[in-house]
């Protein structure tokens, strides 16, 4: 399909405002979407993991943004960076008590309490629907 119908725009749109309007808080001290997805990744990820290399591949990006994103948030104290003693060009990241409270109040908590409001089977066509977009998209 060359030229997206009408209403498929329209989706598409609707789609990408209903994932920005997830972080209500855009102010300069705040963090930032990308900020956030890096505190959630250094949250979950294996002490392996936890390097500007594995934060960028998560999330697709070069490790320029990825380093941007991991020093601003040591910045504001919600991640310690240390020494890797497995390479110590490349540091590793741990969540501070700061980013652990954050973490709390993460915003991404008011789209899944969203979601379990949905009914059951709602919820299951929404899930294989995005995984079908997912796909399409990073096939």
């Amino acid at each position: 399909m060359l030229n997206p119908s009408r209403a498929d725009m329209g989706l598409s749109l609707l789609l990408e405002q209903t994932a920005r309007s997830i972080y209500d808080k855009r102010g300069p001290t705040d963090i930032h979407p990308g900020q956030w997805s890096a505190l959630r990744y250094f949250a979950r990820a294996n002490r392996k993991a936890r390097t500007v290399a594995g934060l960028a591949t998560f999330l697709g990006v070069t490790r320029g943004p990825a380093s941007r994103a991991a020093n601003s948030l040591v910045k504001q104290d919600f991640l310690q960076s240390e020494i890797n003693p497995q390479d110590g060009r490349s540091p590793l990241f741990t969540v501070t008590e700061k980013g652990r409270d954050a973490l709390k109040h993460d915003p991404i908590i008011r789209l899944a309490r969203a979601i379990s409001d949905l009914k059951r089977d709602q919820r299951s066509d929404l899930a294989e629907s995005l995984e079908q977009l997912y796909s399409s998209l990073n096939g």
